[in-house]
């Protein structure tokens, strides 16, 4: 089974540039997909995840230094270490029953399939590793083989549902035709992020305000473009940070670039995914009679919107305050906050059809869970860290990620087995 994981290892670690044309080609290949599509397709597909990658990790890199500044500028001091979803996602590879819960996540999608329990055809094999994260949870829990095949299995066919249930949506609002998001981290927040969007329509004041950026720029013409409003989120971010005025006009401008460029980043890698999927669903159609199957993919496309965009960048700081004044909260989420900040924002800013001020409100509601569940999780996740071949550095005790947080059905699952782990 060693050489399932190398392979996986090695082609994850070529990034989505270029992994995903691979897994596309091969899939392609399958069905029966036309050459000249099919390499067409992967190729473009390829060069829009080059693009868009190449966007948000330039941003990073501007921007993420002003964060590390505004958490020394203001204090901000937890006690458990966020090493970043890079490490946690590693360490979830390292588990040994990785190879095995691979394997029973694609026969389970296929008998979904077959049975028409679900119209998710799960081809983005990289983010298999957040069912993993699940079953390695449950197996340090149980120490149950068994147990954690089941949860890893479990919290699969979850997400195959709920992303058909948010398929339509992501199809009308992400403008991604014949495409779902099963990956789990993501995914799990759709139902709260359905929940909190009906709430905020019947409360009194709430429910008038329309932050939809088009509303926006037709109130206030070209100050509610996203090219004005990333460059006044970035000042706002640096000055935040105490930044001098070269380094806050730089964040601005940076913000501002991200706003504009992503979306169009996007754009590209549709013109190839959108020939391919359709290719696959004509011929799953003539199979499988009746079903709208859908490509499940990576959900870090969902990011590739204006309103997802501005939510996010502006939950970076907020997210930060609730780290330091969250009760129960241990965890200061670092690494990779700006990464986490726009996956949360993305079901939020989509149930309330683009509305950041809602997506704003449900954004702080659920990063408030993913503080809580990533401060529950430090001490087993710290096993499985270790496990992985992680060092903790002096005096520290626990690590954790705001990426382990974000795994809500997992963490659901998790809680389960504890009880039953319990009872018996």
């Amino acid at each position: 089974m060693n050489w399932v994981i190398a392979g996986l290892n090695w082609i994850s670690g070529l990034g989505p540039m270029v992994m995903m044309p691979i897994v596309i080609f091969i899939l392609g290949i399958i069905f029966k997909v036309k050459m000249g599509t099919l390499i067409k397709s992967s190729l473009t597909i390829g060069v829009g995840f080059a693009g868009v990658n190449i966007v948000i990790n330039w941003f990073v890199q501007q921007v993420g230094p002003s964060v590390h500044l505004m958490v020394k500028h203001w204090g901000i001091q937890t006690s458990i270490m966020d090493v970043g979803w890079p490490a946690r996602a590693a360490a979830t590879w390292a588990f040994p029953l990785a190879a095995i819960v691979v394997f029973i996540v694609l026969a389970l999608n296929i008998l979904m399939i077959i049975t028409k329990t679900t119209n998710t055809v799960m081809v983005d094999f990289w983010s298999y590793n957040h069912y993993i994260f699940t079953g390695a949870l449950v197996w340090y829990l149980t120490k149950s083989a068994v147990a954690a095949l089941v949860a890893s299995a479990v919290d699969a066919a979850i997400s195959f549902k709920l992303a058909d249930w948010t398929a339509p949506l992501a199809q009308k609002y992400f403008g991604l035709e014949g495409i779902s998001f099963p990956t789990a981290n993501s995914v799990g927040w759709a139902p709260v992020a359905w929940a909190l969007n009906k709430l905020w329509s019947i409360i009194p004041g709430i429910n008038k305000i329309d932050g939809r950026p088009e509303k926006i720029q037709k109130k206030f013409g070209f100050v509610g473009e996203p090219l004005f409003m990333g460059f006044i989120i970035g000042i706002i971010i640096g000055a935040l940070a105490g930044e001098d005025i070269g380094k806050i006009l730089i964040v601005g401008m940076s913000t501002s670039a991200t706003m504009v460029l992503t979306p169009k980043m996007m754009q590209i890698l549709m013109q190839g995914l959108i020939p391919f999927a359709n290719s696959i669903k004509e011929l799953l159609n003539k199979k499988f009679p009746g079903n709208k199957f859908t490509i499940g993919i990576d959900a870090a496309l969902t990011v590739a919107n204006s309103s997802a965009i501005a939510c996010g960048i502006i939950m970076v700081p907020i997210t930060l305050i609730l780290s330091a004044i969250l009760p129960g909260n241990r965890l200061l989420p670092i690494s990779d906050i700006a990464y986490q900040a726009m996956w949360l924002s993305a079901w939020p800013v989509a149930f309330s059809k683009g509305n950041v001020f809602r997506g704003i409100l449900s954004t702080i509601v659920i990063t408030c869970f993913v503080l809580w569940i990533g401060t529950a999780l430090a001490p087993i996740h710290t096993q499985l860290a270790i496990a992985g071949g992680f060092h903790l550095a002096n005096g520290v005790k626990y690590i954790s990620t705001e990426d382990a947080g974000t795994h809500i059905v997992g963490f659901i699952i998790y809680k389960i087995a504890e009880l039953f782990k319990m009872i018996f």
